[in-house]
């Protein structure tokens, strides 16, 4: 189960709650009883695995062009 971040409108208080996936988020309060509640959109993690995702990996076209031209 995905796990959410809600921040209260009233204390300012910030709160992860777990939920399943599609459940609607209007039944959320904050764990103080207030029942205005948002919620935090982050971004999610990004992972680079494997090669090139360097410079030196693979070199692009202008920097293969460095002979001298005829």
């Amino acid at each position: 189960m995905p796990s959410y971040e809600f921040s209260c409108l009233t204390c300012n208080r910030r709160f992860e709650k777990s939920l399943p996936m599609g459940e609607d988020h209007d039944g959320v309060h904050c764990p103080a009883g207030h029942r205005t509640v948002r919620r935090i959109y982050s971004a999610a993690p990004v992972f680079f695995r494997g090669s090139g995702f360097y410079v030196t990996d693979h070199p692009s076209a202008s920097a293969k062009d460095t002979g001298s031209q005829p």
